[in-house]
């Protein structure tokens, strides 16, 4: 577990904590998948933790886009800042998982991605236009909460037209 990760469990209570690191030490030795969690209406999270090779991207694009369907999701929140790198399989990937999300009417937000990451998007050629990214998990839950609370008013006393 790194030392923010530490650093940022230790804010919270107790058995919180004991089950957080759990959670944590898990999924870095390999014996937990990822869970996709619903965290509000419409809104979905995927944090990911330790190495992520190709069997484990597709197991992660499978749980993404059936969390989506299930749920009606609209946002997927993705936070990356336990991987410390991945290589071109597992970019494109995590690319294809962004554009079926896309034809499904979802956006996705990649949080936390490492400089090595970055760089592997880049070498590879990655559409950065097309990946919505935020520094941070924070971040990111900010900017969902931002998408998610748009409004349609109507403008005008004129009735709507039917």
């Amino acid at each position: 577990m790194s030392q923010s990760q530490s650093v940022r469990l230790g804010q919270t209570n107790s058995p919180t904590r004991f089950l957080a690191e759990r959670v944590v030490r898990d999924q870095q030795e390999g014996e937990l998948s990822t869970a996709v969690l619903q965290v509000r209406k419409r809104l979905l999270i995927l944090t990911v933790i330790g190495a992520v090779d190709p069997r484990r991207a597709e197991d992660l694009t499978e749980q993404i886009l059936n969390g989506i369907r299930a749920n009606r999701s609209k946002l997927v929140l993705v936070d990356v800042t336990g991987v410390p790198a991945i290589d071109s399989k597992v970019a494109n990937l995590w690319v294809f998982t962004i554009e079926v999300a896309r034809l499904m009417g979802v956006t996705v937000i990649i949080c936390g991605l490492s400089a090595r990451v970055s760089q592997t998007l880049a070498q590879i050629g990655v559409d950065l236009s097309k990946i919505t990214t935020m520094g941070d998990l924070q971040e990111g839950l900010e900017e969902a909460k931002r998408l998610l609370s748009h409004k349609v008013v109507r403008i005008g006393n004129r009735p709507p037209s039917g």
